[in-house]
């Protein structure tokens, strides 16, 4: 049996995005009962100060956990802000963390594969394999890609060497990977798509009901909602907008719904005084079927994407789905449910959304995205 480590950088205790994904390709891995499976969650210690200058929650510095039986090592390190300064500010490598990286890649020695997610994880996987000559995977999903390789340079070239040194780098959109094409054009890479949890599903109507009164909303009421992070990427600051083009072409009860949090919301708050808008703040992973049972249309106005596995989840629960034209977006949703970002993309959008509140179309989830298939392909790169 093969034993294999997965690495990564995100938070087990704020469960969504990232985590969620590797988690469930953690479990995907298991399942097949071809590989043993340590798992290493590399996680920020930040004081009091850096947990205010980077918007971040105080958690408690655990040596594991555990997330339906599958048990992460923590791997801790401290938020260094003369690290922030060195990289942000001088463009240099930062001298704390790569300290770190090597008093605990040690973790990863003995291994027939590291599979990496995302920068992070990747640069403990290149060390590993040049310490003991480990191979490894790595899989992008995102801004990894399509945003901080290009902030600093030292970050884009980290980047290609890690993807150029990798046996193969999965991309979880055809667009994706269309985009790391400026980073590097000599790298193995393939598409390999994140699977939906089987949490979402769509409920019956007595049940789909008792979620909607559970979160506010009446029977009558059409929901038109976003869900993710409340910041800049996410285009945010056009909801209160387009929900406000909505509610002049359609006249019936509607309820706007935003769920997620993150620095852009007090702005939000103020810009949506005149609409019926709900911020329901972070909801916990375990809520969000429910939740998405109560969507009529689920809104994505992104500035960037990978796979927003949000789509899927929402469409598996009924809901339709509207977007805008970047990354994997069109790749989950279909071509002739996205705008494409310009001046005319608020009320484009709103039309949109309007056309499917009168009209549902059949959305049907692609099926590529598969957890299954995921892991079978993983599984055949490892053999």
């Amino acid at each position: 049996m093969l034993r294999v480590a997965v690495i990564f950088e995100s938070s087990p205790f704020d469960r969504k995005g990232l985590f969620n994904a590797v988690h469930n390709r953690v479990k995907g891995l298991l399942g097949t009962g071809e590989c043993w499976v340590d798992a290493y969650c590399i996680h920020s210690r930040d004081n009091a100060l850096t947990r205010r200058l980077r918007h971040t929650s105080y958690v408690p510095q655990v040596e594991t956990v555990s997330v339906d039986e599958v048990t992460y090592r923590m791997l801790w390190y401290r938020f260094s802000i003369l690290d922030h300064l060195t990289l942000e500010k001088f463009g240099r490598r930062p001298l704390f963390f790569k300290r770190f990286m090597s008093l605990h890649v040690d973790y990863l020695k003995g291994y027939d594969y590291v599979i990496a997610h995302s920068f992070t994880g990747a640069l403990f996987a290149y060390e590993a394999a040049q310490r003991f000559g480990t191979p490894y995977l790595v899989t992008w999903h995102g801004s990894d890609v399509h945003t901080h390789p290009w902030r600093v340079d030292v970050i884009r070239e980290d980047t290609k060497k890690v993807m150029d040194a990798a046996k193969c780098n999965f991309f979880v959109s055809k667009a994706l990977m269309a985009a790391s094409e400026r980073i590097t054009s000599t790298a193995c890479k393939e598409v390999l798509y994140n699977g939906v949890s089987e949490d979402f599903v769509k409920y019956d109507e007595e049940t789909r009901l008792m979620s909607r009164e559970r979160f506010g909303i009446s029977a009558e009421e059409k929901v038109v909602a976003f869900a993710g992070n409340l910041v800049p990427v996410k285009n945010v600051l056009t909801l209160p907008h387009i929900f406000k083009a909505i509610s002049e072409q359609y006249d019936a009860p509607l309820h706007f719904v935003i769920a997620g949090d993150g620095k852009l919301r007090k702005q939000l708050e103020a810009l949506s005084s005149r609409n019926k808008v709900s911020f329901l703040g972070n909801v916990a992973a375990e809520d969000m079927p429910a939740l998405m049972n109560c969507v009529d249309v689920l809104v994505l106005p992104s500035l960037n994407e990978g796979l927003p596995l949000v789509c899927a989840e929402a469409l598996r629960c009924g809901a339709n789905v509207v977007g805008s034209d970047v990354g994997g977006i069109a790749e989950v949703i279909g071509k002739d449910n996205v705008v494409p970002l310009g001046d005319d993309f608020v009320p484009r959008i709103a039309q949109k959304i309007v056309a499917m509140l009168e009209d549902k179309p059949a959305q049907p989830v692609p099926e590529d995205i598969s957890w299954a298939k995921t892991a079978a392909r993983e599984i055949s790169c490892l053999k």
